[in-house]
């Protein structure tokens, strides 16, 4: 097949599976969210007067709709690395069931940690063992590429968890995140992960619709583990190891800031007035150095962070392309 009816066919298909990832889960939400709600599967907002329940984990539709969009590209035989593309949903759907269980049974910390590294082991045993650092240095992690591996999905995983509390916040950090992948994938045409990519932000476009601000149901740590898997997964299979980690930037400072408390804080304000966020604790979230610097409403800090987010990935690929 001539180089452009081979990439013309590849444009329809990822554009299927956008389609079909993004109209599956606009689909699934209204049936999903009053059942979540009858079995008293909801979150308090404790960032509105009163409180409101909402209905949580509605993270299984974006599973849901991921694995939608990735059927129709496996349907249209669009994946030559088929058998790669398989493993790595062995981490993503890992990361996405220690989500469910601890939304649903409150796992402690360790076990969020334990749970995806084992099963994201398989995950290194087909992906490349070398890591390139551009003019740097390629390291070689030969037989312990699992581990590392294993621990890059771990660590993604639980930061993409870190940065949430406000509506639509870690969905907008996820689409955000996975348009920069899939143009430095293009950049350097790696397409192995934007096989993952594209599903994912079609789901995630389609679930920020109801969970923007004021949002009818919540994500959980179902979508957000789910979410920072495959983002680590999608960026192992296209070799942008240090772009990836460079992306998850204000996740790190958020870790490193929540370090400070154990971990115990909460990505919330102490009260609202006239819309306004108030936070008078200790510093443990970039959130809380926003509300502690601005007055804001939960709209403006949640397009902030955005605004941060899309800075440091506008950053990552200028100096992609530089370096290059």
């Amino acid at each position: 097949m001539p180089r452009g009816d081979s990439t013309m066919a590849q444009g329809i298909e990822f554009a299927g599976a956008f389609f079909v990832s993004l109209v599956t889960t606009y689909i699934v939400l209204p049936w999903l969210i009053p059942r979540l709600k009858a079995k008293g599967i909801v979150g308090k907002d404790l960032n509105k007067p009163g409180n409101p329940e909402i209905a949580e984990m509605g993270g299984i539709s974006v599973v849901i709709g991921f694995f939608a969009g990735v059927s129709a590209i496996l349907a249209l035989d669009g994946v030559e690395n088929v058998n790669l593309l398989n493993v790595s949903f062995s981490a993503i759907m890992g990361a996405a069931f220690v989500g469910m269980m601890d939304d649903i049974f409150d796992l402690r910390q360790r076990h969020k940690a334990f749970l995806p590294f084992v099963l994201a082991l398989p995950l290194g045993t087909v992906v490349g063992s070398e890591i390139t650092i551009p003019h740097v240095a390629v390291l070689d992690f030969g037989p312990y590429m699992p581990i590392a591996a294993a621990f890059a999905v771990t660590c993604a995983a639980n930061a993409a968890n870190m940065l949430e509390g406000f509506n639509g916040l870690g969905t907008g950090l996820g689409i955000i995140m996975g348009f920069t992948l899939v143009i430095l994938s293009l950049v350097h045409n790696r397409l192995d992960g934007v096989y993952l990519l594209i599903p994912l932000i079609g789901a995630l476009i389609a679930f920020l619709w109801f969970n923007k601000y004021p949002a009818v149901v919540f994500p959980g740590d179902t979508l957000t583990l789910f979410m920072g898997a495959t983002l680590a997964a999608a960026g192992m299979l296209s070799m942008l190891h240090v772009q990836t980690v460079f992306i998850f930037i204000p996740m790190i400072v958020e870790f490193f800031l929540k370090a400070r408390g154990k971990f115990r804080a909460e990505n919330y304000a102490s009260k609202s007035s006239d819309r306004k966020l108030v936070y008078h604790g200790r510093i443990e979230s970039l959130t809380h150095i926003i509300m502690r610097k601005v007055r804001v409403t939960e709209r403006e800090l949640v397009w902030m962070v955005w605004g941060i987010e899309t800075v440091v990935c506008a950053f990552v690929i200028l100096v992609d392309l530089a370096i290059a």
